[in-house]
Protein backbone atom coordinates (compact mmCIF):
# COMPACT_ATOMS: atom_id res chain seq x y z
CA UNK A 1 0.00 0.00 0.00
CA UNK A 2 1.56 3.30 -1.15
CA UNK A 3 2.25 5.79 2.17
CA UNK A 4 0.51 8.83 2.01
CA UNK A 5 2.60 11.00 4.40
CA UNK A 6 5.78 10.71 2.27
CA UNK A 7 6.32 11.13 -1.56
CA UNK A 8 10.07 10.00 -3.69
CA UNK A 9 12.34 12.74 -2.84
CA UNK A 10 14.56 12.97 -6.29
CA UNK A 11 11.17 13.87 -8.87
CA UNK A 12 8.84 16.00 -6.24
CA UNK A 13 12.22 17.81 -4.90
CA UNK A 14 12.79 18.97 -9.03
CA UNK A 15 9.42 19.71 -9.09
CA UNK A 16 9.23 21.79 -6.23
CA UNK A 17 12.21 23.89 -7.72
CA UNK A 18 11.23 24.33 -11.05
CA UNK A 19 7.56 25.42 -9.83
CA UNK A 20 9.28 27.97 -7.00
CA UNK A 21 12.17 28.79 -9.37
CA UNK A 22 14.66 27.82 -6.52
CA UNK A 23 17.81 26.79 -7.34
CA UNK A 24 19.56 25.34 -4.18
CA UNK A 25 18.12 23.10 -0.95
CA UNK A 26 19.12 25.91 0.82
CA UNK A 27 16.60 28.33 -1.29
CA UNK A 28 14.37 25.90 -1.22
CA UNK A 29 14.59 25.64 2.49
CA UNK A 30 13.72 29.38 3.53
CA UNK A 31 10.69 29.19 1.01
CA UNK A 32 9.31 26.29 3.52
CA UNK A 33 10.94 27.99 6.64
CA UNK A 34 12.94 25.11 7.28
CA UNK A 35 16.88 24.69 8.17
CA UNK A 36 18.68 23.16 5.19
CA UNK A 37 19.34 19.94 6.90
CA UNK A 38 15.70 19.03 6.66
CA UNK A 39 15.59 18.78 2.77
CA UNK A 40 19.43 17.63 3.55
CA UNK A 41 18.24 14.48 5.48
CA UNK A 42 14.54 13.99 3.55
CA UNK A 43 17.59 13.23 0.67
CA UNK A 44 19.15 10.90 2.22
CA UNK A 45 15.77 9.37 3.53
CA UNK A 46 15.09 9.49 0.23
CA UNK A 47 11.48 10.89 0.14
CA UNK A 48 9.75 14.73 1.12
CA UNK A 49 6.95 14.77 4.05
CA UNK A 50 3.70 15.79 2.32
CA UNK A 51 3.18 18.91 4.18
CA UNK A 52 5.78 20.16 2.03
CA UNK A 53 4.00 19.28 -0.73
CA UNK A 54 0.55 20.75 0.82
CA UNK A 55 2.68 23.70 1.19
CA UNK A 56 4.11 24.51 -2.41
CA UNK A 57 0.89 23.02 -3.81
CA UNK A 58 -1.23 26.13 -1.91
CA UNK A 59 1.60 28.84 -2.51
CA UNK A 60 1.94 28.11 -6.14
CA UNK A 61 -1.22 27.06 -6.90
CA UNK A 62 -0.33 23.74 -8.48
CA UNK A 63 -2.13 20.42 -8.26
CA UNK A 64 -0.85 18.14 -5.61
CA UNK A 65 -1.43 14.92 -8.21
CA UNK A 66 1.40 17.13 -10.64
CA UNK A 67 3.78 17.53 -7.45
CA UNK A 68 3.65 14.11 -5.96
CA UNK A 69 3.15 12.32 -8.94
CA UNK A 70 3.92 14.12 -12.64
CA UNK A 71 0.55 13.78 -14.20
CA UNK A 72 -0.53 16.89 -15.67
CA UNK A 73 -2.24 19.33 -16.09
CA UNK A 74 0.10 21.01 -13.37
CA UNK A 75 -1.96 24.33 -12.37
CA UNK A 76 -5.56 24.63 -10.32
CA UNK A 77 -7.10 27.26 -12.42
CA UNK A 78 -7.40 27.14 -16.39
CA UNK A 79 -5.90 30.85 -16.33
CA UNK A 80 -2.53 29.59 -15.03
CA UNK A 81 -3.05 26.27 -17.22
CA UNK A 82 -0.87 28.72 -20.43
CA UNK A 83 2.22 27.91 -18.43
CA UNK A 84 2.45 24.03 -18.90
CA UNK A 85 4.31 24.24 -22.38
CA UNK A 86 7.03 22.81 -20.19
CA UNK A 87 5.93 19.69 -19.90
CA UNK A 88 7.46 17.05 -22.00
CA UNK A 89 7.79 13.21 -21.52
CA UNK A 90 8.93 12.02 -18.69
CA UNK A 91 9.71 15.16 -15.94
CA UNK A 92 13.38 16.59 -16.18
CA UNK A 93 14.66 19.36 -13.92
CA UNK A 94 14.24 22.22 -15.98
CA UNK A 95 16.94 24.58 -16.21
CA UNK A 96 16.65 27.99 -14.21
CA UNK A 97 14.88 31.08 -15.54
CA UNK A 98 17.11 33.56 -17.24
CA UNK A 99 18.79 36.05 -14.66
CA UNK A 100 18.15 38.82 -16.34
CA UNK A 101 14.30 38.01 -16.68
CA UNK A 102 11.93 39.97 -14.07
CA UNK A 103 8.28 38.78 -13.65
CA UNK A 104 6.12 41.15 -12.76
CA UNK A 105 5.91 41.80 -9.20
CA UNK A 106 8.97 40.24 -8.37
CA UNK A 107 10.80 42.22 -6.19
CA UNK A 108 13.93 41.19 -3.96
CA UNK A 109 13.61 39.74 -0.20
CA UNK A 110 16.59 40.85 2.15
CA UNK A 111 17.55 39.04 5.38
CA UNK A 112 17.54 41.70 8.37
CA UNK A 113 20.98 40.49 9.61
CA UNK A 114 23.51 43.45 7.81
CA UNK A 115 26.36 42.97 6.97
CA UNK A 116 29.89 44.24 7.63
CA UNK A 117 29.56 47.27 5.34
CA UNK A 118 25.96 47.91 7.06
CA UNK A 119 23.66 46.68 3.98
CA UNK A 120 21.36 43.75 4.24
CA UNK A 121 21.79 40.80 1.72
CA UNK A 122 19.55 39.93 -0.87
CA UNK A 123 17.72 36.11 0.54
CA UNK A 124 15.78 35.66 -2.93
CA UNK A 125 13.22 37.15 -5.18
CA UNK A 126 9.67 36.75 -4.65
CA UNK A 127 6.03 37.69 -6.57
CA UNK A 128 4.31 39.76 -4.94
CA UNK A 129 0.95 41.53 -5.72
CA UNK A 130 1.77 44.80 -7.92
CA UNK A 131 -1.15 46.64 -5.56
CA UNK A 132 1.27 46.16 -2.39
CA UNK A 133 4.42 47.52 -3.97
CA UNK A 134 4.47 51.25 -2.82
CA UNK A 135 7.50 53.02 -3.86
CA UNK A 136 10.47 52.56 -1.89
CA UNK A 137 8.97 49.59 0.08
CA UNK A 138 11.74 47.10 0.84
CA UNK A 139 10.84 43.42 1.98
CA UNK A 140 12.67 41.82 4.83
CA UNK A 141 11.97 38.10 5.86
CA UNK A 142 11.31 38.14 9.73
CA UNK A 143 13.82 36.05 11.74
CA UNK A 144 12.15 36.31 15.14
CA UNK A 145 9.34 35.30 17.46
CA UNK A 146 8.82 37.85 19.29
CA UNK A 147 5.88 39.41 17.36
CA UNK A 148 3.86 36.32 17.14
CA UNK A 149 0.84 36.74 16.56
CA UNK A 150 1.10 40.05 14.39
CA UNK A 151 4.23 38.84 12.92
CA UNK A 152 5.26 35.30 12.88
CA UNK A 153 8.60 34.11 12.51
CA UNK A 154 8.93 33.97 8.53
CA UNK A 155 6.62 36.81 7.94
CA UNK A 156 7.67 39.15 4.86
CA UNK A 157 7.20 42.40 5.81
CA UNK A 158 7.48 45.59 3.65
CA UNK A 159 8.81 48.16 5.35
CA UNK A 160 8.57 52.09 4.17
CA UNK A 161 11.97 53.52 5.04
CA UNK A 162 12.20 56.41 7.05
CA UNK A 163 8.18 57.08 7.45
CA UNK A 164 6.46 58.71 10.06
CA UNK A 165 4.75 56.57 12.77
CA UNK A 166 1.91 57.07 15.35
CA UNK A 167 1.18 55.09 18.38
CA UNK A 168 0.67 51.17 17.69
CA UNK A 169 2.47 51.03 14.48
CA UNK A 170 4.75 48.54 14.17
CA UNK A 171 8.47 49.64 12.66
CA UNK A 172 12.13 48.06 12.27
CA UNK A 173 14.67 49.62 13.98
CA UNK A 174 18.35 48.73 14.29
CA UNK A 175 19.18 46.40 17.58
CA UNK A 176 21.60 43.51 17.93
CA UNK A 177 23.21 42.13 14.21
CA UNK A 178 20.39 44.06 11.80
CA UNK A 179 17.20 44.80 12.35
CA UNK A 180 14.56 44.21 14.83
CA UNK A 181 10.20 44.63 14.95
CA UNK A 182 8.89 45.84 17.67
CA UNK A 183 4.95 48.17 18.54
CA UNK A 184 6.02 51.77 18.57
CA UNK A 185 4.50 54.10 21.37
CA UNK A 186 5.35 57.82 21.56
CA UNK A 187 6.23 59.41 25.15
CA UNK A 188 6.81 62.64 26.17
CA UNK A 189 10.16 60.95 26.93
CA UNK A 190 10.64 59.82 23.39
CA UNK A 191 9.57 56.04 21.87
CA UNK A 192 8.84 52.84 24.10
CA UNK A 193 9.13 49.56 21.56
CA UNK A 194 7.64 46.83 22.69
CA UNK A 195 7.57 42.80 21.22
CA UNK A 196 3.98 41.04 21.22
CA UNK A 197 5.55 38.17 22.75
CA UNK A 198 7.10 39.96 25.86
CA UNK A 199 7.91 36.91 27.59
CA UNK A 200 10.27 36.62 24.25
CA UNK A 201 11.61 40.11 24.20
CA UNK A 202 11.99 42.76 26.84
CA UNK A 203 10.64 46.32 26.24
CA UNK A 204 12.83 48.78 24.68
CA UNK A 205 12.94 52.67 25.70
CA UNK A 206 14.48 55.15 23.11
CA UNK A 207 15.27 59.02 23.96
CA UNK A 208 13.89 60.70 21.15
CA UNK A 209 17.14 62.55 20.58
CA UNK A 210 18.60 58.81 19.78
CA UNK A 211 15.76 57.76 17.82
CA UNK A 212 16.95 58.96 14.30
CA UNK A 213 20.02 57.27 14.82
CA UNK A 214 17.95 53.72 15.54
CA UNK A 215 14.64 53.94 13.45
CA UNK A 216 14.92 52.58 10.06
CA UNK A 217 10.84 52.40 9.01
CA UNK A 218 7.00 51.38 9.12
CA UNK A 219 5.94 48.37 8.52
CA UNK A 220 3.01 48.55 5.88
CA UNK A 221 2.24 44.89 4.97
CA UNK A 222 2.82 41.59 5.94
CA UNK A 223 2.47 38.07 3.72
CA UNK A 224 3.03 35.12 6.66
CA UNK A 225 2.66 31.93 8.01
CA UNK A 226 -0.59 31.18 9.96
CA UNK A 227 1.57 29.58 12.49
CA UNK A 228 4.05 31.08 15.38
CA UNK A 229 7.06 28.66 14.10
Amino acid sequence: MERLDIDQFDPVYARMLFVSRRRTQAELADLLNLQQGSISEAKKRGAIPLPWCVYICDLFHVRMDWLRFGEPPVFMTEEMKEQETFLEAGLREPPPPPLETVRPGEVSVFSTVRQSDGSFPEAYTQVFPREFMLEGVKVFRLLERCMAPALNKGALVAVLPGAAVEDGDVVAVFGGSGLLFRRVFVTSEGYDLRAERRDLAEDMHVAGADWAALYYGKAVWAFQPLWAG
